[in-house]
């Protein structure tokens, strides 16, 4: 006996029951992505950095006020403050040094999972040489 294949007929569906289709699945994401929008914003629960200076600091505008070939020892220490050290050398010349530290740190947490800090110290020193009565070379290193 013969019989004959099983036809399916496929509609096209109208563009109205599509848009409802595409509407009802981003009603469904909404709902379902509400709950974890609390933790979106508190993906970082804290965050903290800290710099601080120890010692003698001398800022970059500061420095600049000191003049090659007119600032004297007088007017240096004056607006530099009193120098860490001054090392007198054979030739008359003399040279004024102020050190000091820049400490970082930071710490943070994540998610009340994750928790880390860091550090960094770094030493450093700005210098003033004089020769006879005046700058004659200024540096940091």
């Amino acid at each position: 006996m013969y019989t004959h294949p099983t036809t399916t007929h496929i509609t096209p569906t109208s563009p109205r029951s599509t848009g409802r289709t595409l509407a009802s699945v981003l009603v469904v994401g909404v709902v379902l992505a509400l709950p974890l929008a609390p933790l979106v914003g508190c993906a970082i629960i804290s965050s903290d950095q800290h710099t601080s200076f120890t010692g003698n600091y001398v800022a970059s505008d500061t420095l600049s006020k000191i003049i090659v070939g007119e600032s004297t020892p007088e007017f240096t220490e004056a607006i530099l403050g009193e120098p860490s050290s001054k090392t007198d050398l054979d030739d008359g010349s003399s040279i004024w040094r102020w050190d000091y530290t820049i400490r970082r740190e930071s710490d943070g947490s994540l998610l009340l999972i994750f928790d880390g800090e860091s550090s960094s110290s770094k030493k450093h020193s700005t210098y003033v040489h004089f020769k006879d009565g005046v700058v004659v070379k200024k540096w940091r290193s």
